[in-house]
């Protein structure tokens, strides 16, 4: 089983948690510690475009029926 979980570090209390993360993380090589980027804003901007392409431009867009024949039947 994995948890996430999420420490907005703006506060000193939250930076301190963090670097204690850190540091246990370095001794346990079950324990982890990703930075979340910008990335995943950018992504959920890219996901907000292609839906209001797709609300504009409905005709641009394939069935699920045609899409999973067309993966089923190559």
């Amino acid at each position: 089983m994995s948890y996430t979980i999420k420490i907005d570090n703006k506060t000193r209390k939250a930076k301190s948690i963090v670097n204690m993360l850190k540091e246990l993380a370095q001794d346990y090589p079950f324990l982890t510690i990703s930075e979340d980027s910008d990335v995943q804003e950018n992504i959920l901007q890219e996901l907000d475009a292609r839906y209001e392409y797709m609300l504009e431009h409905p005709e641009d867009g394939e069935s699920w029926e045609k899409v999973k024949n067309d993966l089923l039947n190559p």
